[in-house]
């Protein structure tokens, strides 16, 4: 009997913590939108840093950082989960495009009030 209260009060102590540690991360809403270095004479491929930034956010994405993303008229959107705002700051600016003025970007903390999914 003992062992089974024990298991159940590990068990208990698992979730809570299991929890608690998806509850530290936060989502942010990030809007790209053209920088300085953008040429518009050329093409998103054509661009300097765009292929860099493409496998940046391709290794988010199958690290589990970035949620969604999509473009509407001339800006894209990621959401990304981070501890804080300024985690958010660093995962932006450790892409070259960003750090290259390729895009500017703009972060603010995203407060989901209606729940669900994104499906094309």
């Amino acid at each position: 009997m003992k062992l089974v209260v024990s298991l159940i009060i590990i068990l208990a102590a698992v979730s809570v913590v299991s929890a608690q540690e998806i509850a530290k991360d936060s989502l942010y809403i990030v809007t790209y939108t053209t920088g300085a270095s953008w040429d518009s004479s050329k093409g998103p491929g054509e661009q300097t840093f765009f292929k860099e930034h493409s496998q940046h956010l391709s290794s988010l994405r199958k690290e589990g950082v970035i949620t969604m993303g999509a473009r509407y008229a001339d800006k894209g959107i990621i959401v990304i989960k981070a501890k804080s705002f300024s985690h958010a700051q660093e995962i932006v600016a450790s892409d070259q495009a960003i750090a290259n003025q390729l895009f500017n970007t703009d972060i603010q903390k995203l407060s989901v009030f209606y729940p669900g999914c994104v499906e094309r």
